[in-house]
């Protein structure tokens, strides 16, 4: 059944469902007023961003596209680190 879906679309669905997560945990942050999520979304913003580069790739685009995403995941990730440990 997965391998008559094709793989952009099955991608597609990964975004929404981090785009969902995003958007649960901004709500959640308003609602119980927990700090920090800032590290949360940048975890997933880095996910996203890997998505991107791996669509891109898939796409077979010019590589210096996939060679940015994967960059702002890098920093993404770098800064959701941070963060993460600043707070310990």
């Amino acid at each position: 059944m997965l391998s008559e879906i094709p793989v952009p679309i099955l991608l597609n669905f990964i975004f929404l469902g981090i785009g969902l997560e995003a958007l649960w945990l901004l709500r959640r942050q308003i609602t119980i007023g927990r700090p920090r999520v800032q590290s949360q979304l940048l975890n997933l913003g880095s996910g996203a961003l890997l998505l991107v580069a791996m669509k891109l790739a898939l796409a077979d685009d010019n590589s210096i596209y996939v060679l940015a995403s994967l960059g702002a995941a890098g920093l993404a990730h770098a800064a959701g680190l941070t963060i993460h440990l600043r707070t310990l």
